[in-house]
């Protein structure tokens, strides 16, 4: 006896990609026997930008994150929403911990409080997290949904979020992470190299946080944190319509790690960083002249100081951000040769 489902998906792909129908039904054959196949390219929905929704607020429930891990075959960290990734990575920490937990009332109040104060979960869903009653097989369960090379991308996630707070290393988090990745199997070199990587990550979020505080002029930042401002300007000068083309990914990962020293691996802070307003506005509007100029200097010192020539293309960029900031070309070639004589005196 058998009987008959429709399907209805849609899915964003790579512009590079083709997916025909021969494809589809290939592809999910093992399902059944497929009846009939269609494709619309290019297909348009007023609903098609919603991003599938995770408990942020008081009404959501830890069932319903149970419900979204335990349904998906793999959990992919590429597909995960900004939000999505601090609820999964709560159920790691947790599940890695549920032998211990139930004994160790000072455990669970620290748990607690990393889950609250290091990755912004609302005190109630923590609460639901750490009192449901689940036993040891919920990590064996958790462990096979991942791959080896998304297991890695959430644990520097894990990371990143736990050293973007605070001044020194807390003991027990590290040893919470540590933990937990050796339960879900990852080798120690792999840890180390995760939390390296989540820990040049958190130093971008700590110079976020000092540049959208306010507390000192933009031009006064510290070295680091005027790199990440200039980072995030030349960000925002690349979106059009909120999106990145890939040619202009290419420009900024080639301008970060050849011009300012940041890797790939660490520039998707400064990426996926949502402000909600324009910093070079801001920077704009609240600097004056001068304040503005030593900043389109401090671009120029960085450029010249590394052994990598500056392309058309980047140019182009780093043109455009000059011109949003009020300063000609002309001033910032005038900037660029105080440079250069500063450093070649």
């Amino acid at each position: 006896m058998s009987k008959r489902i429709k399907i209805e998906a849609v899915i964003d792909i790579e512009d590079t990609l083709h997916i025909d129908d021969v494809l589809l039904k290939r592809t999910i054959s093992s399902i059944g026997e497929v009846h009939s196949c269609k494709i619309e390219s290019n297909f348009e929905d007023k609903d098609s930008n919603k991003k599938l929704e995770v408990p942020g607020s008081l009404d959501k429930t830890v069932s319903e994150i149970d419900h979204f891990i335990n349904d998906a075959n793999k959990i992919y960290f590429g597909t995960l929403s900004v939000d999505e990734r601090k609820f999964v990575a709560a159920s790691i920490l947790h599940s890695s911990s549920i032998s211990d937990i139930n004994n160790n009332p000072e455990l669970k109040k620290n748990l607690s409080k990393t889950l609250i104060n290091k990755f912004e979960i609302d005190s109630k869903y923590t609460e639901q997290l750490l009192d449901s009653e689940k036993d040891e097989s919920v990590l064996e369960t958790l462990r096979e949904k991942f791959l080896e090379g998304d297991l890695i991308q959430i644990f520097t996630y894990i990371w990143e979020k736990i050293l973007s707070k605070g001044q020194e290393e807390d003991d027990f988090e590290i040893e919470l992470i540590e933990s937990a990745a050796e339960k879900f199997g990852l080798e120690k070199t792999s840890i180390n190299d995760t939390k390296k990587i989540g820990n040049e990550r958190g130093k971008i979020i700590k110079a976020i946080h000092a540049i959208e505080s306010g507390k000192v002029a933009y031009n006064k930042l510290k070295a680091f944190e005027k790199t990440v401002l200039l980072c995030l300007m030349l960000t925002e000068c690349s979106r059009i319509d909120g999106k990145i083309s890939s040619e202009d990914l290419s420009l900024l990962k080639s301008i970060f790690s050849e011009q300012f020293a940041i890797s790939s691996n660490v520039m998707t802070v400064v990426i996926e960083k949502e402000l909600g307003y324009s910093i070079t506005k801001k920077v704009e509007q609240v600097e004056v002249y001068r304040e503005k100029y030593e900043l389109v200097e401090f671009l120029w010192e960085k450029i010249l100081s590394s052994e990598s020539e500056i392309n058309d293309k980047e140019m182009t960029l780093i043109r455009k951000w000059v011109r949003r900031l009020d300063i000609s070309d002309v001033e910032s070639e005038g900037a660029r040769k105080e440079v250069e004589a500063n450093l070649n005196p």
